[in-house]
């Protein structure tokens, strides 16, 4: 089977769907994930990050506008990211991470293998934050 894309936007997601969700990334079968706006409960978000982390497949996340909405899905996500190693381009865009948030993710992001595109915007971002994006950058421009 083809890798596929699942976009869904601004949707309560039900536990059956984040399921289905799930079993496809576990599967291999997604290469473009995007819930952006979506509304899921924490239980099943932190399903979701598990099977992110053992998809081999997935290279583009899109968790734009508050998907990633506390402190403990960050650490789901940061822990994601720590096994995951296939995806190349990870959308936060309009996530209230705050320096906190970034500062959890920080580890993970700074050591995944393929990730080469990373969308903060409008994150509520503050100078702590800042320093650990300039640190993700090698100063000799060694990786993209």
């Amino acid at each position: 089977m083809l890798p596929a894309s699942i976009q869904i936007t601004g949707e309560l997601l039900s536990a059956a769907e984040v399921q289905d969700i799930c079993e496809s990334l576990k599967e291999d079968g997604v290469r473009l994930l995007s819930v952006r706006g979506c509304q899921l409960s924490d239980r099943d978000f932190g399903r979701f990050c598990r099977s992110v982390a053992e998809s081999r497949s997935l290279a583009q996340l899109n968790l734009n506008l508050g998907v990633v909405s506390s402190i403990s899905r960050t650490r789901h996500l940061a822990d994601a990211l720590k096994t995951n190693r296939s995806l190349q381009t990870l959308f936060l865009h309009g996530t209230p991470l705050l320096d906190a948030g970034l500062v959890a993710l920080n580890p993970a992001l700074s050591t995944h293998p393929s990730l080469v595109c990373l969308d903060l915007g409008d994150c509520m971002l503050g100078e702590e934050a800042l320093a650990l994006i300039c640190g993700m950058l090698p100063p000799d421009g060694a990786k993209s």
